[in-house]
């Protein structure tokens, strides 16, 4: 009879030792899901901050889009220039064309007037030039 009461008492353990580690299992997995829906739930917050920082941003782009447009219309530029700047249109507006040879000989004629008129030294002297007792 005692090996049958021992042998009840170790099963009853055994059951009690099983409830209690499935019970911990079940506590732990519920746990972790809470765990996994707070998470979810601050991912979810952050999203949609943001995607409401992206519309802002989204709004102001448009906005400045608009305003450069405005400042760079023609019309505007235009009035700018007549009342601000007491810019008026021209009249009497003439092309003169230069050919290119002249242009060269004159800067070749300078060139040459400029190393005459001071000696080695002075033309090595860049301040030289600048300022003199006698001017």
């Amino acid at each position: 009879m005692r090996r049958n009461g021992h042998k009840h008492e170790c099963e009853t353990n055994r059951h009690s030792s099983l409830f209690v580690l499935s019970f911990l299992c079940v506590f732990l997995c519920a746990a972790a899901l809470g765990t996994l829906r707070l998470y979810g739930l601050y991912l979810e917050h952050r999203i949609s901050e943001t995607s409401g920082r992206i519309e802002a941003c989204r709004e102001e782009n448009l906005a400045l889009s608009r305003r450069y447009a405005q400042l760079l219309s023609p019309a505007r530029i235009y009035s700018y220039a007549r009342t601000n700047l007491g810019m008026n249109n021209a009249e009497n507006i003439r092309v003169v064309k230069i050919e290119q040879k002249a242009v060269l000989m004159a800067n070749a004629g300078l060139m040459t007037a400029s190393a005459e008129k001071g000696g080695l030294i002075e033309n090595l002297n860049p301040f030289v030039n600048r300022a003199h007792a006698k001017d």
